[in-house]
């Protein structure tokens, strides 16, 4: 309630209100309802990276777009910084480890808690930044000496806030919990499918199962039955559990861990859609035309039991006929799916839904769960773009029936891309001389128009990588909006309660409107919350995210590291006047700094996106392929360091 008359005096006075992302190189955006505003360096006035800030937006629009000056900070989002103690004799400065955080922060002498030059610290903040005044605070951890082996992932929970324990009540509640299944079918609103045949398909690691699967074929209609662990069944409103799984958002996948959002005994067990065990679920079935429209649906909460369990490559060497299927029912229902699936997929891109060829790097680590070992790059097959229709499918009727119902909502919607972002894609495709050259207020058939051209071309990562750059980010919110990525009027998250507290929200209201309880407690004063639920929930996906990027950019660090003076091929990502961003195959990506091109001096042609040398015109442009030598590696930064081999 504060917040919001903070925000709202802010408004009243001229300000635009949102999040400050703050850039590497000290400028930062503004991340507002209004669109994206630059914020140069020397206009951020204390604030600090994620603060929700005030903007006076400047009337003329400069080279980045729209720009302005904060004038306020109305929430501050960090309350401790990490970084390297030093002692400056009676006072200790602590230097941020994430470069995003422009300040460095002040310790009393009595305040050092024992840490010494060199320690990693934890610092909890007692007077923020201000124009006149550095930041101050306490020694409140101790995470070990600059360079130890593994502090790196240690540092970048820290730096994103987020939590490796549960508080002691939401352990207890969670070992309170029980399956009880028989009590769950007695109050009679629960369909009992434990006869359908179900399976799960999942990463080959994968340690929980929220989604199943069955194909029934009824009347020469194939019906498709997603079921959903039913989280919410077990997990009430404002509970010790709720509420942890509030704050927390999402579950994070470090390459080193998993930080869950719900405790093991949920997550793993109890809710989990394990093999041959009875479980509470929430299910969609959809009764299907031969083409894959949805002709009739039934949502209901049920009881399954998942009779087998697939990982995506054991299903795509069974569709690839590498080796047989394991009993008649799993065949016939992998068939029947892996054909019902493409359709369904035909039909999202025949609308203008995007199918973005990008490609995953997995870490894989030694047996001390520290030193990294290989790295896998992982692509789209047809085992893992089976569940993806399925849960995309499940994801819009889910969506259209609440949008129907006029119920209250959290909808998961993505807007149209920036403009100023097109402006130099168009730039690049022009560069590459595809036939689909201006793409301001392109549909996502345009999109999916230059995805396809780019299939099997040598920019084909490069092509995806900007078109993704160039989107808006998808997000939260408490009312409807189109999905531009999807070509979708209507969509939510419904399909992982386990691991996304947005689903678990949508799985409370859903069974609220079928139920006729919307005005009952306790989704009446739920449904209040909605504004502020849909918002957190945005901002904590894009912290979990930028956690896992950079776990993973850290032990590709450190995997190349073993590999200084080595010469590889990569593929050019990125043009500046200060050099070249050059990603391996592997996805390992570096700079080639301009100081390194010795044979040249080289200046950017930036409408060209190309550096080009001033007496011998050679020329590197985005999208060329490259030989680099690693020169350096700084593992804590997730830092390499190339130059032209």
């Amino acid at each position: 309630m504060a917040r919001r008359k903070r925000v709202e005096k802010a408004r009243k006075g001229g300000l635009t209100i949102g999040r400050i992302t703050i850039n590497r190189r000290g400028y930062g955006f503004v991340q507002a309802e209004e669109g994206d505003i630059y914020v140069a360096s020397r206009d951020i006035a204390g604030a600090m990276h994620r603060d929700v800030v005030g903007v006076r937006v400047n009337t003329a629009r400069g080279k980045q777009g729209r720009s302005g000056v904060v004038a306020k900070v109305i929430e501050r989002a960090n309350e401790t910084v990490v970084g390297r103690f030093e002692r400056h004799g009676k006072v200790g400065i602590v230097v941020p480890s994430d470069p995003r955080i422009r300040t460095e922060v002040f310790v009393a002498s009595r305040e050092f808690a024992g840490a010494t030059d060199g320690d990693v610290v934890v610092a909890r903040l007692t007077a923020y930044p201000s124009r006149r005044n550095a930041a101050q605070g306490v020694v409140e951890e101790i995470l070990g000496r600059e360079g130890e082996p593994g502090l790196e992932i240690e540092v970048i929970i820290r730096e994103h806030g987020l939590s490796t324990e549960f508080p002691a009540e939401v352990l207890a509640e969670a070992a309170a919990e029980r399956l009880d299944v028989d009590r769950a079918l007695a109050a009679g609103d629960r369909a009992d499918l434990r006869d359908v045949f179900t399976v799960t398909v999942d990463p080959v690691d994968a340690r929980d199962f929220d989604d199943a699967i069955s194909i029934e074929h009824v009347d020469g209609r194939m019906r498709l039955g997603v079921h959903i662990a039913d989280v919410s069944h077990y997990v009430p409103w404002d509970s010790a559990i709720d509420s942890e799984a509030r704050r927390r958002a999402t579950s994070v996948y470090l390459v080193d861990r998993v930080l869950p959002m719900l405790p093991e005994e949920l997550s793993n067990e109890i809710c989990s859609l394990n093999p041959g065990e009875d479980r509470l679920a929430f299910s969609v079935i959809m009764d299907l035309s031969p083409d894959a429209v949805v002709e009739s649906y039934r949502l209901t909460p049920s009881v399954i039991r998942s009779d087998r369990r697939f990982d995506y490559e054991s299903v795509q060497s069974y569709l690839d006929g590498e080796h047989p299927y394991p009993d008649d029912e799993s065949e016939q229902l992998l068939r029947s799916f892996h054909r019902i699936a493409k359709a369904i997929g035909e039909r999202r891109v025949a609308r203008g839904g995007l199918d973005f060829e990008t490609v995953e790097a997995k870490v894989v680590l030694a047996e001390d769960n520290i030193t990294p070992v290989e790295v896998k790059v992982r692509q789209r097959t047809d085992a893992t773009n089976m569940i993806e229709e399925a849960m995309i499918l499940a994801n819009e009727v889910v969506a259209g029936h609440m949008t129907r119902a006029g119920a209250p909502m959290v909808y998961r919607i993505h807007e149209e891309p920036d403009a100023d972002a097109l402006s130099q894609v168009a730039v690049i495709l022009k560069e590459f001389d595809y036939p689909m050259k201006d793409i301001h207020g392109a549909s996502p058939a345009t999109f999916q128009r230059i995805i396809h051209f780019a299939h099997g071309r040598p920019e084909q990562r490069l092509i995806n990588s900007l078109l993704l750059r160039a989107l808006q980010r998808a997000r939260y919110t408490d009312y409807l909006g189109s999905h531009f990525g999807l070509a979708s009027e209507a969509y939510c998250h419904f399909t992982s309660p386990i691991r996304r507290y947005p689903d678990l929200l949508v799985h409370r209201l859903l069974r609220a409107q079928l139920s006729r309880a919307l005005d009952e407690e306790p989704v009446a004063s739920m449904s209040g919350e909605l504004e502020w639920l849909a918002e957190h929930c945005s901002t904590m996906e894009r912290e979990a995210e930028a956690a896992e990027d950079a776990s993973v950019q850290v032990k590709l660090a450190q995997l190349m590291e073993e590999h200084v003076g080595e010469v590889f091929e990569g593929l050019i990502t990125g043009v500046h006047s200060f050099g070249l961003f050059v990603q391996l195959d592997n996805t390992a990506e570096g700079l080639v700094h301009v100081s390194t091109m010795t044979d040249d001096y080289y200046h950017l042609e930036p409408e060209r996106f190309m550096l080009v040398g001033e007496e011998r015109r050679r020329s590197y442009r985005l999208g060329e392929r490259i030989r680099v030598r690693i020169l350096g590696v700084i593992v804590a930064e997730g830092r390499i360091d190339f130059e032209p081999a």
